[in-house]
């Protein structure tokens, strides 16, 4: 497996670096982690008496860009002994190389860190991040600084609404080489189609449940609900047929709010979410849901093309 990790030296960087172990990777790989300079960052530690007169400020920037990406490499070989771990310092625009780099290396799966928790983080995912979750071509796992690096086996928490995205995410967790231990659980969510009594005002609950509209709707609730429940305990097999300790749950509400709350309920490692295509319209707006819960979750998320 070719795993690229996009890595700045912050501390979502570092979150990402030691997340590797909970995303159920294979005993060999072949890992780049690119760390790409820009005007202003990292700022060079050589003073212009070091630079010399000949000095080159840039060249200096990117010996230093390089030791932070080398550094990374170390702490991945030493950890993961088996893998075959290289590094590689570039320019430009963060995004833009790395979605180059992609084009270029061909990666199975984009490792990246992202804001924290923080009022303004859990609002507004890191602008490179983001991009990259948008438009990059293979699987991105976005890690949370702050997330939860128990040293068990992983509990993963995978959305399925029955759709082709959905199995696109549970055919990547069932690919996963899991340690043992590891938990799976399937979630899909209800969103019910009658509306809040609060939405009604004047009108009683009871009276409108007597609308011939309500029972249509009521119907219209069972047959998703049914529906789905056939969707989650049927990817619950097939998960367990692959070796894996896999349970299904059906909830009710906002989708994106009840995947957040159960992984955050349940303690998962990460969330497993299929995102759509790369056509001319895809390639601009992600999944309303995949978005939300990227922007919201308390845990490593991975979105899987």
């Amino acid at each position: 497996m070719k795993i690229l990790v996009a890595y700045d030296g912050s501390t979502g960087a570092d979150a990402a670096v030691a997340d590797l172990r909970n995303a159920g990777l294979p005993k060999e790989n072949e890992v780049l982690v690119a760390t790409v300079a820009h005007d202003g960052w990292p700022p060079s530690k050589h003073s212009s008496a070091e630079l010399g007169q000949f000095g080159s400020p840039w060249k200096a920037l990117m010996t230093d860009t390089g030791n932070i990406a080398a550094k990374a490499a170390e702490r991945i070989r030493a950890e993961f002994p088996a893998w075959k771990v290289t590094s590689e310092a570039l320019w430009g625009s963060p995004a833009e190389i790395i979605k180059k780099t992609i084009d270029h290396w061909r990666p199975d799966l984009l490792v990246i860190g992202s804001h924290g928790r923080s009022a303004v983080g859990r609002l507004f995912l890191g602008s490179v991040s983001l991009d990259l979750v948008h438009h990059a071509s293979c699987p991105v796992r976005v890690v949370r600084p702050d997330a939860d690096m128990h040293l068990g086996p992983p509990k993963i928490l995978v959305a399925s609404d029955g759709s082709p995205h959905a199995d696109n995410a549970l055919s990547a967790v069932t690919r996963r080489c899991w340690p043992a231990g590891t938990q799976v659980r399937v979630a899909s969510v209800v969103q019910s189609l009658v509306p809040a009594s609060v939405l009604v005002p004047g009108l009683e609950a009871n009276t409108f449940a007597t609308e011939p509209a309500f029972e249509v709707i009521e119907e219209a609730d069972k047959r998703e609900r049914e529906r789905l429940r056939k969707v989650v305990q049927g990817a619950g097999l097939n998960l367990k047929r692959a070796g894996l300790d896999a349970d299904a749950v059906v909830l009710e509400g906002l989708p994106w709010k009840e995947l957040v709350d159960e992984a955050e309920r349940w303690h998962a490692n990460a969330i497993f979410v299929g995102a759509r295509g790369l056509g001319p319209m895809d390639r601009l707006v992600l999944g309303s849901v995949s978005t939300a819960v990227l922007t919201h979750a308390h845990c490593s998320v991975e979105v899987v093309r």
